[in-house]
């Protein structure tokens, strides 16, 4: 029978996952821009009304799907390269963490650009398509100028800068969770 050393892994306090969560972070973060260009220059962005319903399902299962890859291969090539097959829930939820605050601070930079000189007319084309919501729903011209004014803010790219921050530190940290409880390794106490 096999015996584990534990004696041969490293201090988990000593080995920093910077660098493996920066590597994973800028994979979620560019294929997450990938698909936002690939989006726009095919006239399938998620965020255009017009969009089927398929489509923005498929972008969502992209997304979620490259974020779940991206969360879990960085917990294990930390786990197995770089802790000597050992790793904790908070240390997995941490890994996780960083990789998403790492694409979402690709997505917020790439957000500004998009918004700015991509697609200029990204929050107008949004206000219109929520108006034209609001208008199918029902409601009257005072009620949608009056929710137009309140909503403005969700267009701004500065909001939407802070939110992919968030957005992507939050997902980082559920999908850390979830697979860290699933891939946690404890060391045997020797």
């Amino acid at each position: 029978m096999e015996t584990i050393d534990s004696s041969n892994a490293p201090n988990p306090n000593q080995v920093s996952y910077r660098q493996t969560a920066i590597r994973y972070g800028a994979i979620w973060g560019g294929v997450s821009v990938l698909t936002t260009l690939i989006g726009f220059l095919t006239n399938t962005d998620p965020a255009n009304p017009e969009t089927s319903g398929a489509i923005k399902g498929i972008y969502m299962l992209i997304g979620f799907g490259i974020a779940v890859w991206a969360v879990v291969m960085a917990i294990k090539q930390h786990r197995d390269r770089e802790l000597g097959g050992y790793i904790s829930l908070g240390r997995a939820v941490m890994v996780g963490m960083m990789v998403g605050l790492i694409a979402g601070a690709i997505g917020a930079v790439f957000m500004i650009l998009y918004t700015t000189v991509i697609n200029p007319g990204f929050s107008e084309s949004m206000q219109a398509a929520m108006e034209a919501q609001w208008e199918a729903q029902g409601m009257s011209e005072e009620q949608i100028e009056m929710a137009a004014s309140m909503s403005g803010w969700a267009t701004n790219p500065v909001f939407l800068f802070i939110s992919q921050l968030i957005g992507g530190a939050f997902t980082g940290l559920l999908v850390g969770l979830i697979g860290g409880a699933i891939m946690k390794k404890d060391r045997p106490f020797a």
